[in-house]
C-alpha cells in the first residue's frame, strides 16, 4: 500500500501535464513541450510504480522470496524481478535524456539562427518517423566541422534531409542524397527542401522496395538503388532511418552490406532507432564484419566508422 498513493498521484500528474502541455503548446512550443516532458516522466514513474505493484501481487510478497516456494516459481520470480531492474535502468536513462532536452533545444535554436536564413520552420524533429535532435546535431557537426566530408546518404528522407543540406549550403560545398520507398513522403521532402532554397544541395530519389539479395541472408524487401547516380562521390556519412520497421524482421540489415562498396574509407554509418532490439542487432552484426567498428551512441541513434 505504500507505494499506492504516489502511483496514483504519478497519473494525475502524467494526465494532467499531457492536457496542460497540449493546450499550452498552440500558444508557447517551447513552454508546450516542458509541460509534456513533465508529464512523460510522470507517465513513467506510473508505470514503474504499477509495475512494481504488479510484482508483489505475483510474487505474493512485500520483498524477498515467498518462502517455499518451488523452483518454477523461483524461475518466475526471478523473471519479474529482471524486468523491474531493466525497467529502472529505462527510466534512470529516460531521466538523463530529460536533463539534456533544455540544452538540445538551445542547441537547435542556435543552428536554426545559423543555418535558416528565413523565419521559415524547419520540419518537427522525433515525430512521425522523424530523426530526433541528438542525430541531427551529430550529423550538422560532422559537415561543418569536416570539410573533407562531401556526400550524404540517407536510407529514407526527412528531417535529416533539409537539415543536412542546410549545412552543406553553410560550408559551401557537399550534397546529400536521400532514397525513400514512399513518393508521397519524398515529395514532402522535396517540397521543404524548396521551401528553404535547398533543392541544389540535395536530391531525393525514388527507391521502391524490392527484393535484394543480401551477402549471406535470404533475399529481403529493401530499396531499389537503381536510381542512384552512376557516378555517386565516395559516400562519407550513410544515415540509415529506413526502411520502416512493418517492411519485416531487420528490415535495415540490407544497408551496409548492399552500400558498402558506395562507402569512402572512414566513412561513418549512423544506424537510427537502435532504442530498438532489430536495430540494436543490426549494429552488432554490422560490428562483426570487417573494417567496421563502434564510433560512439548518438542519443536512439548508434555512430559506426567504416575503415576498408
Amino acid at each position: 500500500m505504500s507505494r499506492e498513493m504516489p502511483r496514483r498521484a504519478a497519473w494525475v500528474v502524467a494526465a494532467a501535464a499531457a492536457v496542460v502541455g497540449a493546450l499550452l503548446s498552440l500558444a508557447s512550443p517551447e513552454a508546450g513541450l516542458a509541460v509534456l516532458g513533465l508529464g512523460l516522466a510522470a507517465l513513467t514513474v506510473a508505470a514503474f510504480l504499477s509495475f512494481q505493484v504488479l510484482i508483489q501481487h505475483v510474487v505474493g510478497l512485500q520483498g524477498g522470496q515467498r518462502p517455499g516456494a518451488g523452483p518454477g516459481q523461483q524461475r518466475v520470480i526471478a523473471a519479474v524481478r529482471q524486468g523491474e531492474k531493466s525497467l529502472g535502468q529505462r527510466i534512470t536513462a529516460l531521466g538523463k535524456q530529460l536533463d539534456a532536452q533544455p540544452y538540445l533545444n538551445a542547441e537547435l535554436v542556435r543552428r536554426y539562427g545559423d543555418l535558416v536564413p528565413t523565419d521559415q520552420p524547419m520540419p518537427t524533429l522525433g515525430a512521425n518517423w522523424a530523426a530526433t535532435a541528438p542525430t541531427i546535431l551529430f550529423i550538422i557537426d560532422r559537415v561543418l566541422g569536416d570539410p573533407e566530408r562531401e556526400t550524404i546518404l540517407e536510407c529514407g528522407s526527412g528531417a535529416s534531409t533539409v537539415w543536412a543540406a542546410a549545412a552543406f549550403r553553410k560550408r559551401g560545398h557537399g550534397h546529400v542524397y536521400s532514397i525513400d520507398h514512399d513518393p508521397e513522403f519524398a515529395e514532402v521532402t522535396r517540397r521543404n527542401l524548396r521551401t528553404h532554397g535547398l533543392q541544389d544541395w540535395a536530391t531525393v530519389i525514388d527507391a521502391p522496395l524490392t527484393q535484394v539479395d543480401v551477402p549471406g541472408r535470404d533475399p529481403m524487401p529493401w530499396y531499389d538503388v537503381a536510381g542512384l547516380p552512376a557516378d555517386l562521390p565516395g559516400v562519407d556519412l550513410l544515415f540509415v532511418d529506413g526502411p520502416p520497421r512493418p517492411t519485416g524482421p531487420q528490415a535495415r540489415y540490407p544497408a551496409f552490406p548492399v552500400l558498402r562498396h558506395l562507402l569512402a574509407p572512414g566513412a561513418l554509418v549512423v544506424l537510427d532507432d537502435t532504442n530498438r532490439r532489430d536495430e540494436r542487432d543490426i549494429a552488432k552484426s554490422w560490428q562483426r564484419e570487417p573494417g567496421m567498428s563502434f564510433h560512439q551512441q548518438v542519443g536512439r541513434s548508434t555512430a559506426l566508422r567504416y575503415t576498408p
